[in-house]
C-alpha cells in the first residue's frame, strides 16, 4: 500500500504545483495562497482548483479560464480593451450563452461536414437583431477549435464588426473592392490566433454595386487556402439588396431573428429573397436579448435560444 500511495503522492504533488504556477503566473494566486489551497487539496482529497474556489481564492470562472489556456482553448483571460465586453463566447465561455453558440457551430460543422470549408453569411431582415453579434461570435467559437476562420463585415452601410474588435477601420473590404489596396486576409483578433477580421472598411456611396457577383467570391477564392471558415457579416435584408448579392456569392445563409421583434412575414421575406439569389438556408436562429441592459456596441445574446438551425441537412 506504501509502494503505491507513495509515487501517487509525489505525482499528485507535482501536479499541483504546475496548477499553483499557472495561477501564480496569471496573476490570480500568490506562493502564500497556493500552498494554502495545496495544504487543502491533500487534506481533502479535492482538485486544486475546486480547493481554490472553497477558500474563496478563485472564482469558478477563473479555474475555467486558466484551464482552457492550458489546454490552448483561446479565452479572454485578461480584460481587453479592444474586445467588446459583450461577447460572452471570449469573455465568459464556459456560461449558457457561450454553450450556445457552440451548439450552433457543432450543428453546422456536422451539416457542412462534407466540405473543404465552411463559408456562411449570416442575415436578418432588419438591424438590430443580433445578427452581428452572432457572426462575431460564431467566427470566435470556430477559430477557438483551431479552425482557421476569416470573419468578413460585408455590412458597407452599418459596419460594426471593428468595433466589437476594438479595430482600425480606415481600409478594409470596401477599398480592396474597389481597388484601392490590395487583396489581404484583414488583421489578427487579439488573443484569437486562428481568428482573422476583414473590416468593412470607408462607407462608399456604391455599396451595392462593388459588391455585385463575383466581386466577393473572387475575394474569398484568393483567400481559400489561408482559412477553413468564412463568416459572412451583411446588411439588413429589407433595407438594401446587399445581403441577397452576398449570400449568393458565399452560397449559405443562416437567417436570424429576434423575440418580439422580428415577424413571421419579415422571416418569410427575407427567406424568399435568399432562395430567390440561389443561396442555401441551413435554418434559423430566433434569439432574445435586452438592449436595456448592455452597453452600446454590443448585445446581450442568446440569454435563452429559442429555435436554431431548423433547415436540411446537407447531403
Amino acid at each position: 500500500m506504501t509502494k503505491e500511495t507513495g509515487p501517487q503522492t509525489a505525482a499528485s504533488s507535482a501536479a499541483a504545483d504546475k496548477m499553483g504556477a499557472r495561477f501564480v503566473e496569471a496573476g490570480l494566486l500568490t506562493q502564500d495562497q497556493v500552498a494554502h489551497v495545496v495544504e487543502l487539496q491533500n487534506s481533502a482529497n479535492i482538485r486544486f482548483g475546486e480547493a481554490a474556489v472553497r477558500l474563496g481564492l478563485l472564482t469558478e470562472q477563473n479555474v475555467q479560464a486558466v484551464l482552457s489556456e492550458q489546454f490552448n482553448y483561446a479565452t479572454a483571460l485578461f480584460p481587453s480593451k479592444n474586445l467588446d465586453p459583450t461577447l460572452a463566447i471570449a469573455h465568459a465561455p464556459f456560461g449558457l450563452e457561450s454553450e450556445a453558440i457552440r451548439q450552433i457551430r457543432a450543428e453546422l460543422s456536422i451539416r457542412l461536414s462534407d466540405l473543404e470549408r465552411i463559408s456562411v453569411a449570416l442575415v436578418s431582415a432588419n438591424e438590430r437583431e443580433g445578427k452581428s453579434y452572432l457572426a462575431a461570435s460564431l467566427a470566435l467559437a470556430f477559430s477557438q477549435m483551431g479552425k482557421r476562420t476569416l470573419l468578413i463585415d460585408a455590412d458597407m452601410r452599418s459596419a460594426r464588426q471593428h468595433g466589437l474588435f476594438g479595430l482600425d477601420n480606415k481600409t478594409g473590404l470596401s477599398t480592396m473592392l474597389a481597388g484601392r489596396t490590395p487583396i489581404a486576409a484583414g488583421v489578427g483578433a487579439e488573443g484569437f490566433p486562428h481568428l482573422r477580421v476583414l473590416c468593412a472598411g470607408p462607407k462608399p456611396p456604391n455599396p451595392l454595386e462593388i459588391l455585385l457577383q463575383p466581386a466577393l467570391s473572387n475575394l474569398m477564392k484568393q483567400l481559400a487556402d489561408d482559412f477553413d471558415v468564412f463568416i459572412v457579416d451583411t446588411p439588413a435584408a429589407k433595407t438594401s439588396s446587399d445581403a441577397q448579392t452576398i449570400a449568393q456569392q458565399v452560397g449559405m445563409c443562416l437567417l436570424v431573428g429576434r423575440q418580439h421583434y422580428t415577424t413571421l412575414d419579415d422571416l418569410r421575406q427575407t427567406q424568399t429573397q435568399m432562395q430567390t439569389a440561389g443561396a442555401q438556408i441551413l435554418g434559423t436562429v430566433y434569439n432574445e436579448f435586452s438592449e436595456d441592459t448592455t452597453p452600446v456596441g454590443g448585445n446581450k445574446f442568446w440569454n435563452r435560444l429559442r429555435k436554431w438551425l431548423n433547415g436540411p441537412r446537407q447531403n
